[in-house]
């Protein structure tokens, strides 16, 4: 058996490469962190929002005039009257809403829960 020779890192360098080591490790746990709070705040808006589409019905019915028009500038933009048809433009993220609305393609439904799955 043949033994190599080592190389050894000078102490001086070890340290360097050390140190810069440790900031990247700390600059990607602050990014990981990061992301995980954009993550949990993702969520809890998808679910905000899920949440009042749920109750839009309910909460337009019992809501005052100011409130109605509140809702629909915030959700609709381009209302526009074609013959008896109120025709409308919904905003992000109301569209996507709309658009999985009526097309159900990838959604079935599970325990009474329609959930999204892959059309693998």
């Amino acid at each position: 058996m043949k033994l190599e020779k080592v190389k050894w890192i000078p102490e001086d360098a070890y340290d360097k490469l050390f140190q810069s080591f440790n900031e990247k490790k700390v600059g990607l746990e602050t990014r990981l962190a990061l992301l995980n709070e954009a993550e949990d705040n993702y969520y809890i808006t998808a679910k905000y929002l899920l949440d009042i589409a749920n109750r839009a019905y309910d909460v337009c019915i019992r809501s005052e005039v100011e409130e109605k028009r509140q809702l629909v500038k915030l959700t609709l933009q381009n209302l526009r009257l074609e013959g008896k048809l109120v025709r409308y433009d919904a905003l992000k993220p109301f569209d996507t809403i709309l658009i999985y609305n009526d097309n159900q393609l990838g959604l079935r439904e599970v325990e009474g829960v329609r959930t999204y799955q892959s059309l693998v």
